[in-house]
């Protein structure tokens, strides 16, 4: 009976083991992908100002999907135009988020892959530090929707507090 056991109990340490790996491998993976993703860095507002500018440049003369108002303070937004019916060329692949707190006097860029937000689409993207949220499930706006709008801006807006946020489609 001897035999079986320590079999078993190499089976268990091995399952453990490939287990941990697995884990391991996780973490490296997650960590990896928030190096390349984000990136965050102390800015003035001039030099905020001047990479919305830049990032702002390539969708010269259009306006943002989304429009925001947060007068009174409440924040209301709405689709300005519907998703178009068929998808336009190229085909977006990723939406950039760039969002800059003067308070802080940080400058965040985030870039995510479309086909992250399509496994796990639950809807909401926080674009503000400590109080709203913007909901693509409560615009009506999927992720397939968005890549169909092709390259676009989606938001560019500044609150009252001087935060301001820019996302678009590339």
């Amino acid at each position: 009976m001897a035999p079986k056991k320590r079999t078993w109990i190499w089976i268990g340490v091995a399952v453990a083991g490939v287990l941990a790996l697995g884990l391991v491998t996780v973490v490296a993976a997650g960590f990896l992908f928030v190096t390349k993703h984000v990136e965050a860095e102390s800015a003035s507002t001039r030099t905020a100002e001047k990479a919305f500018a830049d990032a702002r440049a390539r969708f010269d003369g259009q306006l943002p999907i989304v429009q925001i108002d947060d007068r009174d303070g409440l924040i209301r937004t709405r689709v300005d135009r519907p998703p178009p019916e068929v998808a336009e060329d190229p085909s977006p692949e990723t939406i950039f988020v760039m969002v800059y707190d003067p308070w802080e006097e940080r400058l965040v860029r985030l870039s995510v892959p479309l086909w992250l937000l399509r496994l796990g689409n639950r809807g909401a993207i926080r674009f503000s530090s400590n109080r709203s949220h913007l909901s693509f499930k409560h615009l009506n706006l999927t992720v397939d929707d968005l890549s169909r709008y092709g390259p676009a801006l989606l938001i560019d807006h500044q609150m009252s507090d001087g935060e301001r946020v820019l996302i678009w489609l590339q």
